[in-house]
């Protein structure tokens, strides 16, 4: 589906892509993940054809993306982190102005309007006023937008930004239903679940290369490491901060799982230990492998720039 091969782009003395190969399959859900100036707004704005690369190859649907733009574009579109409609205008209004605009018409404009209303849950508030809208709605309407030339592959930049948890999942739902429409879905967030909910694969980003690449499975539970994660149950205790200043080597990965940097048997048992006296229960504990999140730390945690 999207090849890149050899990717290279630099802005003066800074390369924000560096000699990057990715391959994206088709009808998948692909996250990529990186640190700030790893170069992910940089490879995808390439990939819209918003910005130009100094060197390298990139394809879509075996079209060389410099040869085909125009063409590649019309099949693909780019739903923001920002919200990209007018507040004053009605959500029908937003839609079919942002339609015109596309010059879409007739049939066409018919059933991609309905597709984009359908899948977003958006019939009810047609009429209402966009600025009306409570938070998870506006990011809804902002994806129908990007849904109305009914695109074969959408990219998600942080689409789930500051809205309540019910909300982040209906439309960490609805993206992933896109998958059975046969769209193909390039996808980045810094929220991890997100990630492990709706990803087939990832590719892990980090000073203008991708440094992991891979299903999620294979990643974090073949990953050669010596760290043992401790899962645990949801607890409100406030023995946390006492368990982590006894030893340097456990740290909070987040608010259900330990992360213990050896896998000797010594530690594991004085913190199973200690998690028995704070009566914290244990959920699953695993040797040799790693948390998504720990994988990302442990690869992302040098060569960081601000590109």
């Amino acid at each position: 589906m999207i090849k890149i091969s050899g990717l290279n782009k630099s802005y003066g003395n800074k390369k924000a892509l560096d000699n990057l190969t990715l391959s994206i399959p088709s009808n998948s859900i692909y996250g990529l993940l990186g640190p700030n100036g790893a170069g992910k707004t940089t490879l995808i704005s390439i990939l819209n054809g918003l910005v130009s690369f100094d060197s390298g190859e990139v394809s879509f649907f075996d079209l060389p993306l410099k040869k085909n733009l125009n063409a590649i574009r019309q099949r693909c579109s780019l739903i923001p982190q920002s919200l990209a409609f007018y507040e004053n205008l009605s959500v029908k209004e937003n839609l079919n102005f942002f339609a015109g605009v596309q010059k879409i018409k007739g049939k066409t404009l018919k059933d991609n309007l309905a597709y984009a209303v359908e899948t977003n849950r958006l019939a009810a508030m047609m009429d209402q006023k966009s600025s009306t809208l409570s938070g998870g709605q506006k990011r809804r309407l902002n994806i129908a937008i990007g849904l109305l030339n009914n695109p074969d592959v959408l990219f998600f930049d942080e689409p789930t930004v500051g809205i309540d948890p019910e909300s982040r999942n209906e439309i960490l739902d609805t993206i992933k239903a896109y998958k059975s429409d046969n769209k193909t879905v390039i996808y980045t967030s810094h929220y991890m679940p997100e990630i492990e909910k709706i990803c087939d694969e990832v590719a892990i980003m980090n000073a203008g290369q991708v440094v992991k690449q891979g299903s999620i499975s294979s990643m974090v539970n073949n990953e050669e490491s010596q760290q043992v994660i401790i899962e645990l149950y949801p607890n409100s205790s406030t023995q946390w901060h006492l368990l982590l200043a006894q030893c340097c080597e456990v740290s909070l990965i987040d608010e259900t799982t330990l992360l213990l940097s050896s896998s000797n048997s010594v530690l594991v048992a004085q913190v199973l230990t200690w998690l028995e006296n704070a009566h914290i229960k244990v959920k699953q504990l695993r040797y040799g492998a790693t948390t998504l999140e720990s994988l990302f730390i442990n690869l992302t945690s040098k060569g960081r720039t601000d590109v």
